[in-house]
């Protein structure tokens, strides 16, 4: 099970990496869904290592919501962590297009990161 949750942690520091790397290019040549959808996937993978390390079992149907509201039953302090922009994935295609939400992506894996990092 160790291998899995360094696999997990490991892909969402790969994922996080590239979104942030993304976004240093020069802002004519940023993707903004790249960020998005790098970011979305990071925050999966952080809440997923972060279930995993814990002992409990994934969620069935593992959302980003369904994740967040179990990493909050393990830890308290992600009651402060707010992910409701990443909730509904069918938006991708209107939000996911602009600096200004790539940015608000890059900015929840940041301190989705920073939560299951840390601990």
């Amino acid at each position: 099970m160790d291998l899995k949750i360094q696999a997990t942690l490991d892909q969402a520091e790969q994922l996080y990496y590239q979104a942030k790397d993304e976004l240093c290019k020069p802002e004519e040549d940023v993707v903004p869904y790249s960020v998005c959808q790098s970011s979305f996937n990071s925050v999966t993978n952080y809440l997923n290592s972060f279930i995993l390390r814990n002992g409990r079992d994934l969620p069935l149907q593992p959302g980003i919501e369904e994740l967040l509201t179990q990493c909050r039953a393990i830890d308290e302090r992600f009651q402060d962590l707010h992910l409701s922009p990443l909730y509904d994935p069918k938006r991708t295609e209107d939000v996911w297009m602009n600096m200004d939400t790539a940015q608000d992506f890059l900015s929840m894996a940041e301190k989705t990161r920073k939560l299951v990092t840390q601990v």
